[in-house]
């Protein structure tokens, strides 16, 4: 379904989708641009499109045998309130599982660098102390940007962190309708 067809009522797909139904929206994983699901990308912005499902097994079984098929692809699939939160699933193929942000290796090996230039930190700002001079200004610099690169990295392990469990929050109270009420 195209997502604004303006041939449509309602024009936006937004307004087409109901509760208790899914989205799913593809893109090519080496470009990021959007493509349908066989992984040809759109001609045009305005011809851009999402698959509709009525079930989440039903998009997660859709997606995953996509991209078995097409391993280049990335599926991220929305509820009824459509891209307003992170999508409930994302769906790569199994040899492209380490592109995502959520990978463990990848959030290990982000911590792991967050510490390394922390700890290397402290001996470029002890030298840039002991300098007292016009010398000083150069270690301090770079001791105080390795400071903050490594709380950058350690806050966007965070942030992927609670994403996370908001999204699988989100995932359990759509799966399981009853443990809402």
């Amino acid at each position: 379904m195209r997502l604004y067809d303006p041939g449509r009522r309602p024009v936006n797909w937004t307004e087409i989708i109901g509760p208790g139904q899914f989205s799913a929206f593809s893109k090519a994983l080496d470009t990021g641009l959007p493509c349908d699901p066989e992984g040809r990308p759109f001609a045009d912005a305005a011809a851009a499109a999402c698959v509709l499902f009525d079930s989440l097994d039903e998009a997660r079984a859709f997606c995953e045998s996509a991209v078995l098929v097409q391993p280049g692809i990335r599926f991220d699939v929305f509820d009824a309130s459509g891209r307003v939160n992170p999508p409930l699933l994302t769906v790569v193929h199994a040899s492209r599982a380490r592109t995502l942000d959520t990978d463990p290796r990848g959030i290990r090996l982000r911590r792991t660098i967050a510490w390394l230039l922390i700890v290397a930190a402290v001996p470029v700002l002890a030298l840039a102390y002991s300098l007292r001079d016009v010398r000083a200004i150069f270690p301090g610099f770079i001791g105080i940007n390795m400071i903050l690169a490594g709380g950058r990295l350690l806050w966007f392990n965070l942030a992927v962190r609670e994403t996370e469990r908001a999204r699988e929050a989100r995932l359990q109270a759509v799966s399981n309708p009853q443990a809402r009420r």
